[in-house]
């Protein structure tokens, strides 16, 4: 068989259906025509001579035809699926897995916004960076002990200098989430790669208070930052102040809006679909907190709360976090977070030597269930006159600090 000038092909005397295709170069091929369960002519490339010989090709034919006939098997259509599958399957990377999780979970509505907030960030910002690009279905338990280990160091090297192992810890509580999501609802794959997958080792306390010195260093920086006028540093700042001075969770703080805020009443009512606790919260808004918020009217009349990010719309927590993180750096104030806020002024509420008030209004004040199941079962107290009183005297103390008040702390 000579080459021409266009490909030509040569049926094979001896088995049906095969053929030589004689190239223009002069190599040879050998392929298989059949005729599928639908009726339709198609071919089936085997290989090239002389990798392919006769004799195999002779047998490949006839065992492709004979899968057509008694099986029904399309051997081109099946080796289109397989490609399709394996270019799937290398689509469905953990960052798309990620996202779907993340958008399943926000479509359904049973986890509080603080929650639904922690799960994000620590989903995106800690885990994609290191794995999003890797397909759900290659990843093993190994891969997972790994990033574990990145995201703790990756951690412990940020500005508040702690948090590397929680953090970590964290990620996989999330990451056995989210491939139990790939295995029950999307059928990715058969099991998910995180379970038995221990935590690492926390030896570091979960959190500190911040000395009287830091705090009083940071709010001097907020309040130098807030006399400069520019909208966003006055609402990132002013809503650092305000976490502080009602205790409430960072997510809470940066997406409240004014529909919650009660200025005449004095009060901040957190319906429970925005509550950790998944139930309402009122907190009392003492005078500095209130100033924030009428300074905040003034400046953001349009706004939808009275810490605006882009726009009208509210500030992100990881926003509010990212400056927090810097400003302790740019103080040089080590191991400090936001939520450690919260710490700090329910340490000293219930502090005797400080503002001396009984360690259920500190929990109360923290929005936290007080007492037992059976207790509050028959308590309905919500302790507000409590809760106002300890937050009144904790605002004092906190201007206190840099000399913005004259008056002492109203005891407990």
């Amino acid at each position: 068989m000579q080459p021409a000038s266009k490909r030509y092909r040569v049926n094979d005397s001896k088995q049906s259906g095969l053929c030589v295709m004689v190239h223009p170069t002069g190599a040879k091929s050998f392929s298989v025509r059949y005729v599928t369960a639908d009726g339709k002519n198609s071919d089936k490339a085997l290989g090239m001579f002389p990798s392919v010989s006769v004799e195999q090709a002779r047998r490949m034919a006839a065992e492709i035809r004979s899968n057509v006939v008694a099986n029904r098997i399309d051997p081109v259509e099946q080796a289109r699926a397989v490609r399709s599958e394996g270019k799937q399957k290398r689509e469905r990377t953990l960052a798309v897995l990620i996202e779907a999780y993340l958008t399943h979970i926000e479509r359904e509505g049973r986890k509080a916004p603080t929650t639904l907030a922690k799960e994000r960030h620590h989903l995106r910002q800690n885990v994609v960076p290191l794995m999003g690009k890797v397909p759900v279905q290659t990843i093993r338990r190994r891969d997972l002990r790994e990033l574990l280990h990145q995201v703790a160091e990756a951690a412990a090297r940020q500005p508040t200098g702690r948090g590397g192992r929680t953090a970590a810890n964290d990620c996989l509580k999330y990451l056995k989430l989210v491939f139990d999501f790939a295995v029950d609802d999307l059928e990715w794959i058969e099991t998910n790669p995180a379970t038995g997958l221990r935590k690492l080792e926390v030896t570091q306390p979960r959190g500190r208070e911040a000395t009287s010195e830091e705090l009083k260093a940071l709010w001097t920086l907020w309040d130098e930052r807030m006399k400069d006028g520019r909208a966003p540093d006055w609402a990132g700042s002013a809503a650092l102040q305000f976490l502080a001075l009602t205790l409430q969770r960072g997510e809470e703080v940066a997406s409240a809006t004014w529909g919650e805020m009660d200025l005449e009443a004095k009060r901040w009512q957190l319906p429970a679909s925005r509550k950790k606790e998944r139930q309402e919260a009122i907190i009392p808004l003492s005078e500095p907190a209130l100033d924030i918020l009428s300074e905040a009217q003034r400046r953001f009349p349009v706004a939808k709360g009275p810490f605006p990010g882009r726009g009208t719309e509210t500030i992100k927590r990881d926003s509010l976090t990212q400056l927090f993180s810097r400003d302790c750096e740019a103080l040089g104030i080590a191991g400090l977070t936001m939520h450690d806020l919260r710490r700090t002024g329910r340490t000293a509420i219930t502090d005797p030597e400080r503002l001396g008030f009984p360690p259920h209004i500190g929990e109360a004040v923290l929005s936290h269930a007080v007492g037992t199941t059976l207790t509050r079962a028959y308590d309905r107290n919500n302790y507000l006159t409590e809760k106002r009183r300890a937050l009144e005297a904790w605002g004092v103390e906190v201007l206190s600090l840099t000399r913005r008040a004259t008056s002492e702390p109203a005891g407990a």
